[in-house]
Order: C-alpha cells, then structure tokens, then sequence
C-alpha cells in the first residue's frame, strides 16, 4: 500500500514537472490593441477625420439649437401684438423643431459610428496581419489582447504592444 502511493506521488510529480516544462516552452505576447489603434498613424488620420466630421455635424446642431433658443425667447417674452394664433404657431414650430434637433443629433451619432466603423476597418485588417507575421516570424504560440477582462497582469518581456505599433507604422 506504501509502495502504491509513492509511486502515485511520483507519477503525480512527473506529470507536473512535464506540464511545467511544456508551460515553459509556450511563447505568449501581450498586446493593447486600443492603444495601438490610437497611437498609430493611421488610426492617429482617422481620429483627425472623425473629429472633422464630429465638428462639421456639431455646428449644424448648434445652428438649430441657437434657432430654437430664439424662438423660445420669442415665446418667453411675447410682444403685445401677438395673436393667439401666432403664438401657437410659434409654439408648433418650437416643438417641431425640439424633435428635428433630437432625430439629427441621433442620425449624427449614428453616421459617426459609421464612419467610425469604416475608418477602422482597414487598420484593424493591417493589424491582424501585422500580428499573424509576427506570430509567424516570431514563433509566437499565443498572442493575447491586454484590452479584454482576461488578463489583468503580464511581464513586461510579454508585452509586444510597442513593437506591433512600430511594425504597424512600418507600412
């Protein structure tokens, strides 16, 4: 019975010292894919482009809002020779323009992430194929994204995110 559990713990300890040694020879990277994204090149030009549109599509809401601010003005402190029937037209034509100011401030949100979502597409194409080289090249068996709830913490000879921003510039 002795003799059964030593060679059970022997066994137990050899299994362990081989997943050890297999675990050893697993070569990982760690990458933040964000930061990569805003630091390079190209995703430094989309962010200008966005912030472009984003101003463009901002001004033309500001111009209807300065609009509907007047009128309300106008509803606030009415002249004495207003009608009735001016001030409900007034009044239709806040409202009115209340719900434009809303449905175009939700069709430029939407139309920026579009855009958004074009912008990147290609940058995060060069990305992948940046990673799949360097996993290749390098003998990478894992390449992992830092930005995702998975891994908290890495070594810092892990961390490949400067050299895949540079790679990613090199092009």
């Amino acid at each position: 019975m002795r003799r059964a559990l030593v060679i059970s713990v022997s066994l137990v300890a050899l299994l362990a010292v081989s997943t050890a040694a297999s675990a050893a020879e697993l070569k990982v990277g760690v990458i933040d894919v964000e930061y990569v994204i805003q630091k390079s090149k190209a995703g430094e030009g989309a962010k200008k482009k966005l912030k472009k549109l984003f101003d463009q599509k901002q001004k033309e809401l500001d111009d209807k809002q300065k609009a509907l601010l007047d009128l309300k003005k106008q509803l606030e402190n009415p002249s004495d020779m207003m009608t009735d029937k001016k001030k409900k037209e007034l009044v239709n034509d806040y409202q009115k323009g209340l719900l434009e100011l809303q449905n175009s401030f939700l069709e430029n949100q939407q139309a920026l992430q579009k855009k958004e979502a074009e912008l990147m597409k290609p940058i995060l194409k060069r990305l992948e194929e940046v990673l799949t080289k360097m996993a290749q090249d390098e003998d990478y068996d894992l390449i992992m994204n830092r930005s995702q709830n998975g891994v908290l913490f890495t070594k810092p000879t892990h961390d490949i995110t400067e050299a895949v921003l540079k790679a990613l510039d090199a092009k």
